[in-house]
């Protein structure tokens, strides 16, 4: 069911897309995140820390006045590296992404606009390799799809929802944007703990 959700409403992007190729946008940026993992008796995990970066094209629609709609559709990639005395585990994920944003922004000069947008962001993940190897012969000891995975311990759930926010400042068709993305549904396949990523993101587009 949210699987088709979620290429329902990336089916509906590209239709919008064909239909209105002259409002089609380019963006990039850097989105690190963590993954906050809380036990059912309120007792907080370590996080684990990711880098990210993402990229994709966007499509803009002005609904009235300094309001407007934006839908895009990026890939994100997010990689972590943690080294003990032993072994070396790293994280490789990729999630193809879904904002579906309103903003509204405000003429502060001439062709410079500030403004602010919010809404849900719908992920579904493509793959999540964990890699463990001996920090001596770098052998692999352990390699996992987090994603498919039949051991609850490791098994992460492909889609995601998120709540986004932030502020843009818009010049002569460039666009710096920034924000905060938060984690709403329980992606931990184990249970007794829940695990919801979260964090920052920036980055610079092109309508």
């Amino acid at each position: 069911m949210k699987k088709s959700i979620f290429f329902a409403a990336l089916a509906t992007l590209l239709l919008l897309a064909v239909n209105a190729k002259a409002q089609l946008g380019f963006h990039a940026g850097y989105a690190p995140q963590t993954l906050a993992v809380t036990l059912d008796n309120n007792t907080a995990t370590p996080r684990v820390p990711m880098h990210g970066f993402f990229g994709g094209v966007h499509y803009n629609r002005a609904i009235f006045g300094g309001m407007g709609f934006t839908a895009a559709f990026q890939i994100r990639m997010n990689s972590a590296t943690v080294d003990a005395e032993d072994y070396t585990t790293q994280d490789w994920q990729f999630l193809a992404d879904l904002p579906l944003l309103l903003n509204y922004g405000i003429a502060v000069a001439d062709r410079l606009t500030l403004g602010a947008f919010a809404g849900p962001i719908l992920s579904y993940g493509i793959s999540y390799t964990q890699k463990t190897t001996d920090a001596e012969t770098y052998e692999v000891i352990t390699s996992t799809d987090r994603y498919g995975t039949s051991v609850p311990a490791y098994a992460l759930k492909r889609f995601e929802l998120a709540a986004a926010g932030g502020m843009f400042l818009k010049f002569r068709g460039f666009v710096l944007f920034g924000g905060y993305r938060l984690g709403l549904n329980d992606l931990d396949g184990m249970n007794g703990c829940t695990t919801k990523p979260r964090g920052f993101f920036v980055g610079i587009g092109v309508d």
